[in-house]
């Protein structure tokens, strides 16, 4: 004889069932992952903040260096026609990558004069303390994008930068791009032992290391956009 109808639909509606629970099952799963991922996110921010807080109680003018560096990465970034969520990443990178300062000695990190041999070999060691510091962030996931920038920011196309002497494309892309923003803001800013140069000054100081010292393409692109800032000033 052939199965009885009620039956079969019995067997359905079990298999509908199991097959409901699996999908109610799997929500909850996005659910939590989204809600970690939304606190990952949150703590993250919290992180960089209090970080950044801490090197700004350190040195003033590595705040507001810090957060102009960013404003000038993040274009270049936008010319390279770069992602929101890279965006965003650069952004941390930057805001992050003299964050290595704060092992630095008070009397070297402060200093107002010229820096001795002995002290300068202090201060290049910032980028590696930088990364050291920004690898003890778990989940290590959250941050693993925003290390290349902060170790590789003092890296030169022709080799001759630090800590590892990388050359031209070997150097990750956020150093290529941070190494321009923040040679121009230190050219241009003032320190207590020294006057900022003319942004004119500073650009011709870019284009003379174009393709040696940095990235010919992230220079190009930060050059257009400050003629585009002066145009946008006139108009």
């Amino acid at each position: 004889m052939g199965a009885c109808p009620c039956e079969a639909f019995s067997i359905a509606d079990s298999e509908i069932d199991e097959f409901s629970q699996l999908t109610n099952e799997f929500n909850y799963m996005i659910d939590v992952i989204v809600e970690r991922d939304e606190k990952n996110k949150q703590l993250l921010n919290s992180f960089i903040s209090v970080m950044t807080i801490a090197l700004d109680a350190r040195d003033e003018y590595t705040a507001g260096h810090s957060q102009r560096v960013a404003v000038y990465a993040v274009e270049i970034g936008k010319s390279l026609g770069m992602t929101v969520e890279q965006l965003v990443r650069l952004y941390r990178s930057v805001i992050l990558h003299d964050i290595g300062k704060i092992d630095i000695p008070d009397h070297i990190l402060l200093k107002d004069g010229k820096l001795t041999d002995e002290e300068f070999a202090w201060i290049k060691k910032h980028p590696v303390l930088g990364e050291n510091i920004i690898r003890q962030v778990q989940p290590i996931e959250e941050v693993q994008d925003l290390l290349p920038g902060i170790r590789s920011h003092h890296e030169r196309i022709d080799g001759k930068g630090y800590p590892d002497g990388l050359k031209g494309e070997d150097i990750p892309l956020f150093g290529r791009i941070i190494a321009v923003a923040d040679a121009f803001d230190a050219m241009t800013s003032d320190r207590p032992y020294r006057k900022g140069m003319h942004v004119e000054k500073a650009v011709s100081i870019l284009l003379e290391g174009r393709g040696i010292q940095w990235d010919a393409q992230m220079v190009d692109c930060f050059i257009a956009f400050l003629k585009e800032r002066e145009q946008e000033k006139v108009s």
